[in-house]
């Protein structure tokens, strides 16, 4: 669907109250739906379900009708929200339809993985804030996800969901605990990381045999780490001896990245700008290095505010040093002279992009996007990733983000 710039809002409107209104019929069918097991499906029965499952997975495959940029945030969450109300309601229409169609349980988890937003509205500074800035309808999402819990249930108790499918909603559940643990801890409410533990530990035997699992303790001591650094360490260390030989080998390089992050960052190359940098020589600033990128959107959201205490403390001793991470489209098969011209296409847009919004501080850039020299050394598989660096080099947070920045910030210049 194209959304032209004078009837975008009342399509919009429409498109969004369509889309509710069925979604809603759909949930309310759901409530009195039997889950009980009948006959296999006739041959006419199957063919309809292939038929359904064809138009959902064409659905969820729907791109936006133009680049996010181009669209505009406000423009482009709403189509976004309308396009997984769409999804979530084909995919509930389906599971209500065809309840011993072993596929259901993908289409579920489509619509519990990534649930409709549900915007009424945006409030201001939409082009910067993002999501953030949407007006969100809480009785319509707290319905859904009230119903999306007995869904998870519903998989479980199944007979005919994958170990995968049991995993997803297993981990969704204890991420959902976890982020509310931290969320407490944020508002300076009590918070006690403890029972995960257990629940992590019977989480990674249970799933033993899924490779995902590698990549689930990767997130959660990921978090566990943010919010009590050192706490990671010992927990990477029992991994490696765990039975899934992808997670040993996680183990084993992450235990390497946290040890490199440990010790005094070692980081020196000339900027894009020709400029000297080398941590070594910042020794009694505080400094900021900030792993980014211009395609980023949680990094371009975050940008004012990195400008905002830039701006209040460099003349106090507070540095920042940019690792971008901009995709130069490099390939194995490049000639010299493509090579040349990717990188010099890769490096104008960091380039304008800094000079458009008035960044004063170096960038890194080597154009190998995620295989970014120091992203690879450090470990750095999302970003923004905020390292924020004392006086003596000794990294002290590796999430200064938000309001912790300025907070952190002005602790170690002892503001």
């Amino acid at each position: 669907m194209a959304f032209d710039d004078d009837g975008f809002v009342g399509s919009v409107n429409h498109f969004m109250k369509t889309i509710r209104l069925g979604l809603w019929a759909l949930l309310m069918a759901m409530m009195t739906t039997s889950q009980a097991q009948t006959a296999p499906a006739s041959t006419a029965e199957a063919k309809t379900a292939d038929g359904d499952y064809a138009a959902f997975d064409a659905l969820r495959k729907t791109t936006p009708p133009a680049p996010p940029r181009e669209m505009g945030a406000e423009k482009f969450y709403t189509w976004m929200d309308g396009l997984r109300q769409q999804t979530t309601a084909a995919g509930l229409a389906f599971y209500a339809a065809y309840p011993t169609d072993a596929r259901r349980w993908e289409l579920v988890l489509a619509g519990v993985n990534q649930a409709p937003y549900f915007i009424k509205s945006f409030g201001p500074d939409a082009e910067t804030k993002g999501l953030s800035a949407a007006v969100v309808d809480d009785a319509a999402k707290a319905a859904w996800e009230q119903q999306a819990d007995k869904l998870k249930q519903a998989l479980l108790a199944s007979t005919d969901a994958t170990p995968v499918q049991r995993e997803q909603i297993g981990w969704a559940g204890f991420a959902k605990d976890f982020r509310a643990t931290s969320a407490a801890k944020a508002k300076g409410e009590p918070y006690d990381y403890g029972p995960f533990r257990a629940r992590f530990a019977a989480h990674v035997k249970m799933y033993a045999d899924l490779d995902v699992v590698a990549a689930r303790v990767g997130d959660y001591l990921g978090a566990l780490e943010r919010n009590l650094p050192g706490a990671s360490v010992a927990e990477w260390k029992l991994q490696l001896d765990a039975p899934n030989a992808a997670l040993r080998e996680s183990a084993a390089a992450k235990l390497k990245v946290l040890d490199a992050q440990a010790k005094p960052l070692e980081i020196a190359f000339t900027a894009v700008d020709g400029r000297a940098v080398d941590l070594k020589a910042l020794r009694g600033k505080v400094v900021l290095v900030d792993f980014w990128a211009t395609w980023c959107g949680p990094c371009i959201a975050e940008l004012p505010n990195v400008k905002k205490v830039y701006a209040a403390y460099h003349d106090k001793g507070f540095e920042v040093i940019g690792i971008s991470l901009e995709n130069g489209k490099l390939s194995a098969s490049d000639t010299p002279e493509q090579t040349e011209a990717k990188l010099d296409a890769a490096r104008k847009i960091l380039t304008d992009f800094t000079a458009k919004e008035e960044m004063p501080w170096p960038q890194y850039f080597d154009g190998k996007y995620w295989k970014n020299d120091y992203a690879a050394l450090y470990g750095i598989n999302g970003i923004p990733a905020m390292f924020l660096i004392d006086q003596e080099g000794k990294t002290v947070s590796t999430n200064a983000r938000g309001t912790q920045l300025e907070a952190e910030v002005k602790r170690l210049l002892k503001l």
